[in-house]
């Protein structure tokens, strides 16, 4: 079964993610910050860590490093306001979603980042 944890502050989006992931296959565990989610990734291995951005107050990069730190396999899903300049971080983060997002974007985003990044051009 695939694990993935869903981070973020509103309780409607928790619901709205585990509403979505978990009749398509998925075991979701959801949590409202940076510091439960690290609590519990430091106990259960993670797929897909899906975090909004903002739950990773005040600053998401070291937030993310910790939870890529403690599970290196797992792949990150940033969710960010539709409206917030992303540019810097992409690289950063890789994959992304715009809230708000629908059903469908977010089970394609979630199924796409499980794939994991694209290997380098052979040479």
């Amino acid at each position: 079964m695939i694990t993935v944890f869903v981070i973020d502050r509103d309780p409607a989006v928790r619901l709205a993610a585990r509403r979505v992931l978990e009749p398509a296959g998925f075991t979701v565990i959801a949590v409202a910050d940076a510091a439960a989610a690290l609590a519990r990734l430091a106990v259960l291995r993670a797929d897909l860590v899906v975090c909004d951005i903002d739950a990773l107050a005040p600053d998401g990069r070291p937030a993310i490093s910790a939870i890529a730190d403690l599970d290196p396999a797992a792949q990150i899903l940033t969710l960010f306001p539709k409206y917030r300049d992303t540019a810097g971080m992409l690289p950063y983060v890789g994959n992304a979603l715009g809230k708000p997002f629908t059903e469908s974007e977010l089970l394609t985003k979630v199924r796409r980042a499980l794939v994991g990044p694209a290997p380098p051009p052979s040479p």
